[in-house]
């Protein structure tokens, strides 16, 4: 019997470096799978800029830690890391527990060999410790580990209800194995917008979003944003009441309207690209590129052919439009990075 699917999504981490989280959910992904991090409290480079922008987007999300446990204490530990960081966004989302091969040889390395019991107490460990503060516990899991070192029996007991994240890289699940999953991760080489190259793709077949809950969060100042705020009040930009912004460092609904007006770009003279757009604005457009970019063009105010030549290749290495002219998608990557 075949499972109906609600919607698909990619699993990302900063194996994937920027993604543009917007255009992920334009694409139609309801949901994302983000790597929370991994063993003993390393957090995942990416997280916090792809956990602000699910949680600003309203995209729902399944969180996962990477284990590098190798006995039950470490992998409630884990569980701890995991909840620190989740706790800053969501009260409740479903969260996985990933052990994997490459954690099997971690493992080994000092001393352990992962036994079925030992990586299923350790499961136990991790996803009781979740699930008591109010997380959806979640298992990943693929065939081998199924038979080799997950008893789901005894993992359903403890914890009662845990959902199933399946891999297993084929066009279609085979009889007896349809019915395994809740999320099915399918391929690690699908292609969606907003990333660049392949990705973890998943079927979810159940709705974790109904049983989401936001985290009450008080936003601490983007100090990429104030400058941008304070570079506009400079230039004379107002928000739609006809108001200075107030330089906050939030890109609330006043930021985001005046992003809106801002259209930075070269002129084009004959053949030959020549300054166009000047003020405050670019300047801090130019300063916000050689951080990214590690350049050291002038920062002169000016929008003339080396800026451009800068902004394409920020869009490039974000996955946006590559036109060359510095807008509100831009913009709003250099907010975060």
């Amino acid at each position: 019997m075949n499972k109906e699917v609600l919607y698909e999504g990619p699993d990302i981490s900063e194996h994937q470096r920027t993604v543009d989280i917007k255009r992920i959910r334009n694409a139609g992904c309801k949901g994302i799978g983000l790597r929370v991090g991994y063993g003993k409290n390393n957090v995942d480079q990416k997280f916090t800029t792809n956990a602000l922008a699910c949680y600003n987007l309203g995209v729902s999300v399944m969180l996962y830690w990477f284990s590098y446990a190798y006995n039950v204490d470490m992998a409630a530990a884990e569980a701890e890391y995991a909840m620190a960081q989740a706790t800053k966004y969501w009260m409740k989302c479903p969260m996985a527990y990933d052990f994997e091969y490459d954690s099997v040889n971690y493992a080994r390395k000092n001393g352990v060999i992962v036994t079925r019991e030992l990586a299923t107490d350790m499961a136990i460990a991790f996803l009781q410790r979740i699930r008591n503060a109010g997380y959806i516990p979640v298992i990943y899991t693929n065939r081998d580990y199924l038979q080799n070192y997950f008893d789901m029996e005894r993992i359903t007991a403890a914890l009662g209800m845990v959902y199933v994240w399946y891999a297993r890289y084929i066009s279609s699940l085979p009889t007896g194995e349809a019915d395994i999953p809740d999320i099915w991760q399918y391929t690690s080489t699908g292609r969606i917008q907003g990333v660049n190259g392949n990705v973890d793709m998943n079927r979810f077949y159940t709705d974790f979003s109904e049983n989401t809950v936001l985290a009450s969060r008080k936003e601490k100042p983007n100090l990429n944003i104030k400058a941008f705020q304070s570079a506009a009040n400079a230039d004379g930009y107002l928000d739609a009441n006809g108001n200075p912004l107030v330089e906050d460092g939030l890109d609330g609904p006043k930021t985001q309207y005046v992003r809106r007006q801002i259209v930075l770009q070269a002129k084009k003279s004959g053949r030959k690209y020549v300054a166009g757009s000047t003020g405050a604005v670019v300047g801090w457009w130019q300063q916000k590129c050689n951080e990214i970019l590690g350049h050291s063009q002038a920062v002169d105010r000016r929008y003339g052919p080396a800026t451009r030549a800068a902004t394409m290749d920020v869009q490039r290495k974000f996955g946006l439009k590559v036109d060359g002219v510095a807008g509100y998608n831009s913009i709003q990557s250099a907010f975060y990075n």
